[in-house]
């Protein structure tokens, strides 16, 4: 019995640790499994996340040029803006421009009157002594007046200059603007194009995540390249300003020439008035000579003074017998200082109309407008029926609001009835030199 005991236990003792055996190799090959089934789930994570990443990386690249996108677009409207804006300027200097001429051509018409004055006094000097003092303050006014003017034209053409310039400069900005306004929607455009590619893209590289790595390398290139045209284009805007300062300084050595140019015309002019102040010295002086016995023609300043009894009768603008012949006197020594004059002076002998200031009304005449204007052209007609070319002739009437005399008497009424010659330059606005 006891035997019995021992050899079953013997026998339970060789069959445990078999079973003990197989079950640990069985817990083992588990575990193996296990194992292999971890590494594989952590093989496909890693996979996972680094596609993640890739995603990620490339929707950080595709906000940037979205921002970039919009700072173009931004910077468009702005030169837009600005294009607008310097549009507008320009053509507000021109229309400055243009009023600074018109106001420069009128200074320089009167700067011309005064001229003959003054020309005129300084050769009248010797026959006016009796009048030395009347004629000196007249001189100075004439010359307080000339240098106004001379004052008020340099500073108009300064003024002109400075708005030249700054025409120049603001349609130089305005060329500028228009050309980088170009450049950047070209720009743009091709970002957008770049753009709408890379999307596509993007949702390819969604679709098949195999391709993503080479995708991805594709849209590093595809935006190293826009980086590099970004740089070409910050450079071509440098060489634009570079040649917007090269431009700017030609215009202002431009300027200067057209200053000396200005110059020079302004010398020029003041000769050709020098030169014909000394023909109309000679002819008042053959005119002086001639009618030298006459007490109702004189010479008053610049001017060849006919007292209308002269010419016409009261309240006529028809020529008398008598006026006539002192017409005729005149006519023939206009025609000879018309042979001496040179071509390149453009004179004309100027005849004024002046009444007094008693009013009349006929069938013939309104008022002393009308009258004065009458007598005028009745000299001009004649002096032209006597052989003076048109061309160098002017007829003015001003009534009885140019008196001489502005006292109310008969003898004052008599001086303000007269008709006045005076041997001038034309000025034209061709000539003029703004």
């Amino acid at each position: 019995m006891a035997l019995a005991r021992r050899s079953s236990s013997r026998d339970q003792g060789l069959i445990w640790p078999g079973f003990v055996d197989g079950l640990a190799t069985l817990l083992m090959v588990i575990i193996f499994v296990l194992m292999v089934f971890f590494l594989i789930q952590i093989n496909l994570a890693q996979r996972l996340f680094g596609q993640d990443e890739t995603l990620t990386e490339l929707r950080l690249e595709l906000n940037e040029l979205t921002s970039l996108l919009n700072m173009e677009r931004q910077e468009n409207d702005e030169l837009a803006l600005a294009r607008q804006q310097l549009q507008i300027a320009l053509d507000k200097s021109y229309a400055d421009a243009l009023t600074m001429e018109d106001r420069l051509a009128a200074m320089q018409k009167a700067l011309l009157i005064l001229e003959d004055d003054k020309l005129s006094l300084l050769a009248e000097h010797d026959a006016l002594t009796a009048d030395k003092d009347t004629l000196t303050v007249s001189r100075d006014s004439l010359e307080a007046d000339k240098a106004k003017l001379m004052a008020e034209r340099d500073l108009l053409v300064e003024k002109l200059a400075k708005m030249g310039q700054n025409i120049d400069n603001l349609t130089n900005q305005l060329a500028s603007a228009e050309n980088a306004e170009a450049s950047a929607n070209a720009e743009i455009s091709d970002l957008e194009t770049r753009l709408a590619s890379m999307e596509d893209r993007i949702a390819a590289m969604l679709a098949d995540r195999d391709q993503s790595a080479r995708d991805l390398t594709a849209s590093r290139n595809e935006v190293l390249e826009m980086t590099t045209a970004m740089l070409t284009l910050q450079q071509r805007l440098e060489e634009l300003q570079a040649l917007l300062d090269e431009k700017t300084e030609e215009a202002r050595e431009a300027k200067q020439v057209t200053a000396n140019l200005t110059q020079q015309l302004n010398e020029a002019l003041s000769s050709k008035v020098a030169e014909l102040s000394r023909f109309r010295s000679e002819f008042f002086g053959r005119l002086r000579d001639v009618l030298k016995d006459r007490t109702d023609i004189t010479i008053v300043g610049d001017r060849f003074v006919f007292q209308s009894e002269v010419l016409f009768a009261l309240g006529s603008a028809d020529i008398g017998t008598e006026g006539e012949g002192q017409l005729n006197q005149l006519a023939e020594a206009l025609k000879q200082l018309t042979e001496q004059i040179p071509d390149d002076i453009d004179w004309v002998l100027q005849v004024d109309g002046h009444t007094d200031d008693l009013p009349i009304f006929t069938n013939e005449f309104s008022d002393n407008w009308a009258l004065s204007t009458a007598r005028a052209l009745s000299v001009v007609r004649y002096l032209i029926k006597s052989g003076i070319d048109p061309k160098r002739l002017a007829a003015n009437g001003y009534g009885e609001f140019q008196p001489i005399d502005s006292a109310n008497t008969a003898e004052a009424r008599q001086k303000n009835r007269r008709i006045e010659f005076k041997l001038t330059r034309r000025v034209t606005r061709s000539q003029n030199p703004s």
